[in-house]
């Protein structure tokens, strides 16, 4: 069940939970739990950048632990944007980051029910 999630390698998620997929699925709820969706909608809108910095970077970490690597590489190119004062940067990548992490959220929600 939890060994083929669509765009999660399931294999560094266990490796980080130690092999234990007891834990991961504990990590999978957390993930799920502490979505940062409407916050970084929100901040995006006031262009908020100090404090969106901070919650991409959350998902960025977290995407990681549960595996979700390419979701993760893309939060930390907003993050490094953010760090840059780069408006535009963040800009253009905030959507596509948004889209997939909603997308990661919904296939993690679905495979822990």
């Amino acid at each position: 069940m939890l060994d083929k999630l669509y765009g999660i390698n399931t294999e560094l998620g266990m490796s980080y939970c130690m092999d234990d997929e007891d834990f991961y699925r504990e990590v999978l709820e957390e993930y799920i739990n502490s979505s940062k969706v409407d916050e970084l909608i929100s901040l995006f809108e006031a262009q908020d950048w100090a404090n969106y910095r901070i919650r991409i970077h959350a998902v960025k970490s977290t995407s990681l632990t549960i595996g979700a690597e390419e979701l993760s590489a893309k939060a930390l190119a907003i993050e490094n944007a953010c760090k840059n004062s780069d408006a535009d940067a963040i800009k253009a990548g905030h959507q596509d980051c948004l889209d997939m992490y909603r997308k990661t959220l919904d296939i993690v929600a679905n495979a822990v029910k």
